[in-house]
């Protein structure tokens, strides 16, 4: 038998394809890097700008919100998208670099969270007392009013109540202890998600959101709203090391639409 009939074929991997938002954004990113946008210019409208960039707008939109949540870019309704000031301190350039190097680590983190808090959401619609929805709601509330006052420890704390009082009202001990082992874990992550700009209009609508579903006994609400919280978390620490790196981080990362797809 010849040396080519017994050799195992060659077997190719599927080249990384890197979404395309995120290519747009690296090469907003780089534009303002090399100083060609300046902090406080314009960028051209969207229209003008996908021309341009030879995309379609819709992912250009998504470019520009990764950009926007990670404060590179503000938007100002009704006047267009401008490069925003930043400083080297602020939570944001924090959270890029973070991501970049514990991105994946706190990726695989998330994923348990999330099947953790799902089986604790439907649990808890059938077991919750009223004490334990009450319970919810009263650390609900302490979050919202400790987002006023600014301290990211408090914020770290009363964040960490909210989700505890969730997989308590599981009424599963064992379900309890693998959560509480998670959290040391995830306290340099909530730190710095919890600093970053408008963090409460993006989050805390989904802590009332499961609460509303816990109060309603709407297993199906209370997934959701939880799969729609932790899911966009990851998605944030996924765009945040794609804009330090220019590339998706390592490791295997999801995308939101997988997320919900998988977890729903």
């Amino acid at each position: 038998m010849s040396t080519e009939q017994t050799r195992d074929p060659v077997r190719y991997e599927p080249l990384a394809r890197t979404p395309l938002p995120d290519v747009i954004a690296e090469q907003l990113l780089a534009e303002i890097d090399s100083g060609a946008l300046r902090p406080g210019d314009r960028l051209p409208s969207e229209p003008e700008l996908a021309r341009q960039l030879q995309v379609g707008r819709s992912s250009l939109r998504e470019a520009i919100r990764k950009l926007h949540t990670l404060g590179v870019v503000e938007v100002v309704r009704g006047r267009g998208t401008y490069v925003r000031h930043r400083t080297e301190a602020e939570p944001t350039e924090q959270f890029v670099h973070w991501s970049a190097t514990q991105g994946p680590a706190i990726a695989e983190v998330l994923e348990v969270r999330i099947g953790l808090e799902l089986a604790a959401s439907g649990l808890a619609c059938v077991r919750a007392t009223q004490a334990d929805i009450d319970e919810v709601a009263a650390r609900c509330r302490e979050h919202e009013s400790a987002r006023r006052k600014g301290d990211v420890a408090v914020l770290v704390r009363t964040d960490e109540a909210v989700h505890e009082s969730l997989i308590r009202a599981a009424h599963n001990d064992l379900l309890l202890q693998i959560y509480t082992a998670l959290v040391p874990q995830m306290a340099e992550f909530r730190a710095h998600t919890l600093a970053l700009q408008r963090a409460d209009e993006r989050f805390d609508p989904h802590h009332r959101a499961m609460l509303a579903a816990l109060v309603k006994r709407d297993v199906a609400g209370v997934r959701a709203a939880t799969v729609q919280h932790v899911g966009a978390l990851y998605v944030e620490v996924k765009a945040a090391g794609t804009v330090e790196t220019g590339r998706p981080p390592a490791g295997r990362m999801l995308d939101f639409a997988t997320i919900v797809a998988n977890f729903t």
